[in-house]
């Protein structure tokens, strides 16, 4: 299960899945539409849809599988990115002016973008509802 992927000065993406740390010398959109590819989609798709359903006008959350719903925290657009996976969170805390997410693989990991987090949590939670009652 994917707990975060984080794209960095270096332009490449940090996987942190099933208690590894990849280093992928590719974009976010290229390694998120081989996941989707199975589902005959691919990113550009997905946000454009779940903009339409839920009328999201930023930081779209992504819906990958029953396991996998990626919090954006930082768009993939920036120069820097983050998203987390809500699936893999077991917890988070405020520290001072940081969140602390702490994932069921026994990673954390500190967070300076309290506000999006919260934002995120929202969005997911009537993601999570929709496909609760529609599937």
């Amino acid at each position: 299960m994917i707990d975060y992927i984080i794209k960095k000065e270096d332009n490449r993406i940090y996987v942190c899945q099933d208690n590894y740390y990849l280093v992928l010398d590719t974009t976010f959109q290229k390694y998120i539409n081989k996941i989707l590819l199975r589902k005959l989609t691919n990113l550009e798709a997905l946000e454009k849809c779940t903009r339409k359903v839920f009328g999201f006008k930023n930081k779209i959350p992504l819906y990958l599988d029953e396991k996998t719903v990626l919090l954006c925290i930082m768009s993939y657009r920036m120069f820097k990115s983050m998203y987390l996976n809500f699936y893999a969170i077991s917890k988070f805390e405020k520290l001072d002016n940081n969140l602390i997410v702490y994932f069921h693989s026994g990673h954390c990991l500190k967070l300076e973008e309290c506000h999006a987090f919260n934002n995120q949590m929202k969005k997911v939670r009537e993601v999570e509802e929709f496909i609760y009652f529609n599937l």
